[in-house]
């Protein structure tokens, strides 16, 4: 009788510690695109965090232009009405002034002041990283380089975007590992100015694992003949899948510069995020989580579970609605043998403006598999679905406006079943 009841026990105390370890993850909130005043942000950098912190996010990384956070006597103009809200919200003694040709300066905080400043454990955690920035043959090609120790140079003498991000990711990667740390590397907002980066760019460059989608109202220009937003991340993945490769996942941000500017609602924080399920808040188990895309991207929508079973091949999805909204939620993918025929178009030369080239592309990619109203759905595979991933809608706009964001509140899932 004991016995049988000590096995019983084990029994239950073992199944017991096996829910609790598959539940021990927990959601977490992050930012990995904005920038102070250590490049061309418009307000300090704690001032930057404090946003973020204030507002529920759990991390973040201050990503600056070609720049880290190190230098400890760099000194910038700064407007008395930031200087005094930093004073309020951190403490007379927190900032450092001096007066220099006539201008006030300050100090900017290094990454170290700002971590032991603002960082708490389990709660929140500033990541150190920055974007790097460089013209490769007359287009634009921008990334972050996260989780790092130093700023990366860019490799020079590229012929093109695909081999020059290819290049400066495995560097930006190498010193993270080379310093005990999970990097993170992001090729930035393909679209921008004049979408300079087409698909063909990160087809090519198919070790690249995650682009960015990019959500500061900077307007895009001349936009309309290349692919939507949701057309361009189907086109990279069906084709890379094509040619025997992974597909890419995508990060939502906000690209801050402007804190202050409130007109509209359009250049200010809070336009996009990323969701990710960690078993604990520190930069390695972030990135780790994320290289498996196990996260989400938001402008809104709250989901309670993401969860994909290999077995079945079903993708579910759980919504964390909000009262009196209504979801949507619908799966699409590309299936095998879709039509790859693309119809070229240029865009002339101008002034300071190299020529562009794109195309249109079949209906067949990024097809639509199932719709469901309601806050719950699952998909499971056909036999020729290349991969699925979900676009989850809500009836709700956004909080703040923005010129490339959705017109309702969305969340996006990353591609499975690959």
């Amino acid at each position: 009788m004991k016995k049988s009841f000590m096995l019983t026990l084990g029994l239950w105390l073992g199944m017991a510690l096996l829910m609790a370890s598959l539940h021990a993850d927990e959601w977490y909130k992050g930012q990995l695109h904005c920038h102070s005043q250590w490049s061309d942000g418009n307000t300090l950098p704690e001032l930057a965090i404090g946003w973020y912190k204030d507002n529920g996010y759990h991390f973040m990384s201050l990503t600056d232009h070609n720049v880290l956070q190190h230098d400890s006597n760099k000194w910038k103009e700064v407007p008395a009405a930031r200087i005094d809200e930093s004073k309020a919200k951190f403490g007379a003694d927190w900032i450092e002034t001096k007066e220099e040709g006539g201008k006030t300066l300050v100090r900017l905080k290094t990454f170290a002041e700002l971590s032991q400043k603002l960082n708490t454990p389990g709660k929140f955690l500033l990541i150190p990283g920055h974007e790097q920035n460089v013209g490769v043959a007359g287009f634009s090609l921008h990334a972050n380089a996260i989780n790092i120790t130093e700023s990366i140079p860019f490799p020079k003498d590229f012929p093109s975007i695909a081999a020059a991000a290819s290049s400066w990711r495995k560097a930006s990667l190498a010193n993270s590992a080379a310093n005990g740390l999970e990097g993170f590397w992001m090729h930035n907002h393909p679209d921008w100015p004049y979408y300079d980066n087409p698909p063909e760019d990160l087809i090519e460059a198919s070790e690249i694992d995650f682009y960015e989608n990019n959500m500061s109202a900077a307007p895009r220009k001349r936009q309309s003949q290349m692919p939507d937003q949701e057309k361009y991340w189907d086109v990279v993945n069906a084709f890379r899948m094509l040619n025997g490769k992974k597909p890419i996942y995508r990060v939502t941000s906000d690209d801050t510069h402007n804190y202050l500017n409130f007109r509209d609602n359009l250049a200010i924080p809070g336009h996009g995020w990323v969701v990710v399920r960690s078993d604990k808040l520190d930069a390695n188990s972030l990135f780790r989580a994320m290289k498996k895309g196990d996260y989400y991207c938001s402008c809104g929508v709250v989901l309670k579970d993401v969860r994909f079973d290999p077995a079945t091949k079903t993708l579910t999805v759980e919504v964390d609605p909000a009262e009196n909204v209504k979801y949507t939620i619908r799966f699409v993918g590309t299936k095998k043998g879709f039509d790859t025929n693309k119809v070229p178009f240029e865009i002339p030369a101008e002034e300071n403006l190299a020529l562009r080239k794109g195309f249109t592309y079949s209906d067949q990619i990024g097809a639509t598999f199932l719709t469901v109203e309601g806050t719950t759905a699952s998909y499971k595979m056909a036999p020729d679905d290349m991969y699925v991933r979900a676009i989850i809608t809500s009836n709700k706009a956004p909080q703040y406006k923005g010129t490339n964001k959705p017109e309702k509140e969305t969340a996006w899932t990353q591609p499975v079943g690959w």
